[in-house]
């Protein structure tokens, strides 16, 4: 049930726009216009932003909440989906 950051590239289409090259800003944030899903250890995970990261080039940061009821472990699987795009698996720690 506690936040997380996911680090990821590709995530489209941001509003507002951020030129090429250039580091996303603070405010406004540039959010993706698709809205993401996340699973951890095949669960849902609320998504609580999902944009471009504040002052970093081309790197998408999604905010997510890990399921309350996600199993303990060492290498629960986490994917990320977009407008049709399904991430690699990665795997993460979860302890209860």
């Amino acid at each position: 049930g506690r936040p997380i950051t996911i680090w990821a590239t590709g995530a489209g289409v941001v509003t507002p726009s951020v030129p090429a090259g250039q580091a996303a800003p603070a405010t406004p944030l540039s959010a993706t216009i698709g809205a993401p899903t996340a699973t951890i250890g095949g669960l849902p995970a609320q998504i609580l932003f999902s944009g471009l990261a504040p002052g970093l080039v081309g790197v998408w940061q999604i905010n997510a909440i890990v399921p309350g009821n996600a199993p303990a472990g060492d290498d629960l699987p986490v994917q990320v989906s977009i407008n049709g795009a399904v991430s690699n698996t990665v795997t993460m720690a979860v302890a209860q």
